[in-house]
């Protein structure tokens, strides 16, 4: 694997300049005075022939090199990007990329910026904004130029358990900040016409085609595999997705194209009287290129098309063992076209999924032979099941705190249907113009969907699915992806079952396993942060969850959701809470009661009040205000929720 020190030496120049916070030029010259110090060693055992480790030398010289190319490629893209102080507040001019009503009835719209008046001229500018229009007047749609002015607030992070990392996720997206706008702040200019806004216009029709098409109870769940859009897909099916490790069939990226490409390769050998091997991969590749436009050219589908693309392409060349560096070659393309695609879980989890398979597929399979057809087929299915879940299993613990326990039940379900969920959806755009057909097709894959969310609520219902509650510091993933890396290698690839790293993979194991005991048995009351008085109760290995009785509910409801996921407990009890609540824990009385001003909370003898509205006094406990009085007084703070062990 000749591209394998490459890559690596180009992810860690990546990594090196977000971690260098502000003394880049600084970690820039270290690297490539690194480098200079390699070279010269080369030059002097070439010129003395000398070759004591030059091969070594030689490796870790070429890592190095990508590792400036990567850390100079990642500065100049943070460079390009247009920091919050250039915009906010200036009239700045974009382009429209997505738009959304929300259910509140605002709408949000995302801009890519064009430009920015700084004083009496135009400067170029770049990067995303999210702005919320205060009114739905004017309706603003995909493709609109328009020009708007408006202080700009950078990306927040809730710091309530289980929160979505706002700040993480947009900033490694390009996005600079957003704001609340009112309508008399923006209008419209014009619009734009580009190959990204025609296609991003190209999916929502093919999404209100679907939604049009099919039942209610599955259009979501069909433009989702075929868009990639989850937002019309109803959230108890979401968490059964979620929770049985089947979320990735919900999201357009590697599964879907490497499908599509299989199904493209299976049609292309009934042409095979006319058509060569080579122009039948040829063929393939052009085939995936298509359906990765159809379905709005998205930047995690196209990322997975130009990943198969290179690894299809890579058939022609005939090599042995060739797909490896394919694979790597398809992540140095990519990273050196947009370095924050590291950052995207979606990339991560797409890549070690492909590279577990590839190591761990085979070794895996030949260890069960089996006779009957039907039953090898669905072992070889699950042997990639058991390689890529073998491979992503650290970035699950470290991203989404939770293993799906029944995860190979539900890889049986989405091999047995993923074939027809996916080819039925596609054949119906291509073929809604024909009138009897478009029936057939219609009902096929409404079928086929339905028999999908069945199958994996099925594995949903099942007791101990999930467990959860896990907690990994960024050395212990890392850690965990070593461990757990060599110990398959050893006895998977070289068939060698050695002490040592058996040894370091049950401690990891221990100390993961102990941790997750330490916080499920909590005794603890837990009060967020949010726009309303809510939180939870744990004692004795159960949780309760509390929040003040309101109309405006929803986010409190999500806020109260996460916090259960990542707690690790199945929700014993919820509670609305009214005016005067006393709630008896074992041998624990807590009271909860309403004022003028917030609630009063009583607990282990003690009195703790909460305040929504009015002025803090002074030595009030920041923990305890609301989102609103928070993010007033104390802006560019990360408060903590308020925990007190009962």
């Amino acid at each position: 694997m000749p591209l394998l020190p490459l890559s690596l030496g180009l992810i860690l120049g990546i990594l090196l300049s977000f971690a260098s916070n502000g003394n880049a030029e600084l970690t820039g010259f270290g690297i490539f005075l690194f480098l200079i110090l390699l070279l010269l060693y080369l030059l002097f055992t070439d010129l003395f022939r000398k070759s004591f480790g030059s091969t070594l030398v030689t490796i870790t010289a070429s890592a190095c090199c990508f590792t400036l190319i990567g850390f100079v490629k990642t500065e100049l893209v943070k460079a390009h990007t247009s920091s919050i102080e250039q915009v906010s507040g200036k009239v700045n001019y974009g382009t429209v990329f997505i738009s959304a009503v929300s259910q509140s009835g605002y709408q949000t719209i995302h801009i890519l910026l064009d430009k920015t008046t700084s004083g009496n001229k135009q400067v170029s500018s770049s990067g995303n904004i999210i702005l919320t229009l205060d009114t739905l007047e004017m309706n603003y749609r995909t493709g609109d130029y328009v020009a708007f002015k408006t202080p700009l607030e950078s990306f927040r992070t809730e710091t309530n358990p289980g929160s979505f990392d706002a700040a993480y996720y947009y900033g490694t997206h390009h996005y600079i900040g957003r704001a609340f706008i009112p309508s008399n702040c923006i209008v419209k200019m014009g619009t734009r016409n580009s190959l990204a806004i025609f296609f991003s216009k190209r999916q929502d029709q093919i999404a209100e085609k679907l939604k049009h098409w099919l039942p209610e109870s599955v259009s979501g769940i069909g433009t989702a595999l075929l868009l990639g859009n989850k937002a019309g897909i109803d959230p108890e099916v979401l968490d059964s997705f979620s929770n049985t490790g089947a979320m990735h069939v919900l999201a357009v990226s590697g599964l879907h194209v490497g499908i599509i490409l299989i199904i493209f390769q299976y049609i292309l050998q009934f042409f095979s009287r006319w058509i060569t091997k080579k122009q039948s991969i040829l063929f393939s590749v052009v085939l995936i290129w298509g359906f990765g436009l159809l379905s709005g050219a998205s930047p995690s589908v196209i990322r997975a098309v130009v990943m198969f693309s290179i690894l299809t392409l890579g058939q022609l060349l005939s090599r042995k063992n060739s797909g490896m560096n394919n694979l790597l070659l398809s992540a140095v393309i990519l990273l050196m076209y947009d370095p924050y695609y590291l950052f995207d879980i979606g990339f991560q989890l797409s890549y070690v999924a492909l590279l577990g398979i590839f190591l761990f597929q085979n070794p895996i399979y030949q260890l069960i032979h089996i006779r009957q057809k039907w039953l090898d087929w669905i072992w070889k299915g699950s042997a990639v099941g058991i390689a890529a879940t073998i491979a992503t299993t650290p970035f699950m613990l470290y991203w989404f705190h939770q293993f799906p326990n029944y995860f190979l039940l539900s890889n049986i379900v989405v091999m047995l249907l993923g074939f027809v969920v996916l080819l039925f959806p596609i054949v119906l755009v291509f073929t809604a113009w024909v009138p009897y057909l478009k029936t057939l097709i219609v009902f096929l894959t409404a079928l086929s969907l339905q028999l999908l969310v069945i199958g994996i609520q099925f594995v949903d219902r099942i007791p101990g699915g999930l467990s959860g509650g896990f907690e990994l510091n960024f050395f212990q993933f890392l850690v965990l992806i070593a461990v757990i890396g060599y110990c398959t290698y050893q006895t998977l690839i070289r068939e060698r079952i050695s002490k040592l790293p058996f040894i370091a993979f049950a401690g990891c194991f221990l100390f993961i396993s102990w941790k997750r005991e330490v916080k499920l048995n909590r005794n603890e009351l837990q009060i967020f942060s949010g726009k309303q008085f809510c939180g939870t109760i744990q004692y004795a290995g159960r949780l309760i969850s509390f929040y003040e009785d309101s109309q405006k509910n929803k986010q409190v409801k999500q806020t109260l959701k996460n916090a259960v996921r990542d707690s690790g407990l199945n929700l014993h009890q919820t509670i609305v809470l009214k005016s005067q609540n006393r709630l008896t824990i074992g041998k624990k009385t807590i009271e909860f009661i309403k004022h003028r001003n917030g609630w009063k909370i009583h607990v282990n003898g003690k009195t703790f009040h909460y305040r929504n509205r009015g002025i803090p006094e002074k030595g009030e406990n920041k923990q305890l205000l609301s989102q609103r009085l928070q993010t007033q007084l104390y802006k560019d703070e990360q408060i903590q929720p308020f925990r007190i062990s009962i």
